[in-house]
Order: C-alpha cells, then structure tokens, then sequence
C-alpha cells in the first residue's frame, strides 16, 4: 500500500480546486442552524418555522454530494480488495478497467438523470420555501459531473491506485 500526501492540506479551502469542500462546509454549517432554528422556533414561537426542515434536507443532499465529490477526488471512498488482490494480475488490470468504466458511466448517468430532472422540475416549486425544485437537483447534477471528472482524473488505472491519507473538513 502506497500512501501519499498531496498538497491538498496548503491549498486554501475557498479556492476552485477545493470548491467541493467548501460547499460541503456551507451546507453543514446550513444543515446545524437550520435545525437549531426548527427546535428555537418551535419552543420559544407560537408558530414554529416550517422552512427549516425543508432548507436542512437540501442542505443534506448538497453536503453529501459535494462530500462524495471530494471523496473520489481525495481517494478516500471505500474499497475492499481482497478478492482481486487474490486474483493474477492480468485479472486485476482487467478488473481494474472494468470498475473504471462502470463508475464512469455510473457518474455520467446520474449527472444525466439529475439534469433531466432539474430541468423537468423547474416550475414545481417546494411547499414551505417556494423555490424551484431546480434547486434541489441542478447542484446534485453539478456534483455528479463533478465525480465523473474527478473520477478520470484520480483512479486511472494505468497509473495504478494510490491510497490517500489526507485529513479534510468533511
């Protein structure tokens, strides 16, 4: 097992190439207001806020998303290899390209699914807040497209995996 630390912990977490951390950030930092004004609302009002579940559940989509975007750029999603690593090696580099693929097209599927959607979905509006239900499935069509690229960037086969030990915000 290799392990190697790239330069990700110097680059500041409000630029581009770790943009998918800062969203992640954001809508943790959402998802606890958000709910923390729910409960205050509900005990200290006469009328509770109606809006805040509504706002954490987007908010949830967004962080695990934008989370699994850093994960497959970080190299920090799951893998249990026991069985290829068992195999010879001529097995594993065909296991190897056979996953690549898939989750490419796994990637490119769902950022197609959820642009279909946002896109039929664009007048429906949501009950509490009134906003397009664009909303919710443009970003998760965003992050889908996020994870196909960084998904060729990161796990190309033909360089081999490197295992990342990389400390992150989300």
């Amino acid at each position: 097992m290799e392990t190697s630390h790239p330069q990700e912990e110097t680059i500041p977490l409000l630029s581009l190439r770790r943009a998918d951390e800062a969203i992640g950030v954001v809508a943790l930092i959402v998802i606890v207001f958000s709910i923390l004004w729910g409960v205050v609302s509900r005990y200290i009002f006469p009328q509770p806020a109606a809006w805040t579940y509504e706002l954490a559940i987007m908010a949830f989509a967004y962080l695990v998303f934008f989370g699994a975007v850093a994960g497959v750029r970080l190299g920090t999603h799951a893998a249990i290899d026991v069985l290829v690593t068992a195999l010879p090696d001529t097995w594993q580099k065909a296991i190897a390209w056979f996953n690549y693929l898939l989750l490419a097209v796994f990637f490119l599927v769902m950022a197609a699914l959820f642009a279909w959607q946002a896109w039929t979905s664009r007048q429906v509006h949501t009950i509490a807040l009134d906003l397009s239900r664009s909303l919710s499935y443009g970003p998760l069509a965003l992050a889908s497209a996020g994870m196909f690229i960084q998904h060729l960037i990161v796990e190309r086969p033909s360089t081999g995996r490197v295992h990342r030990n990389v400390e992150s915000l989300i």
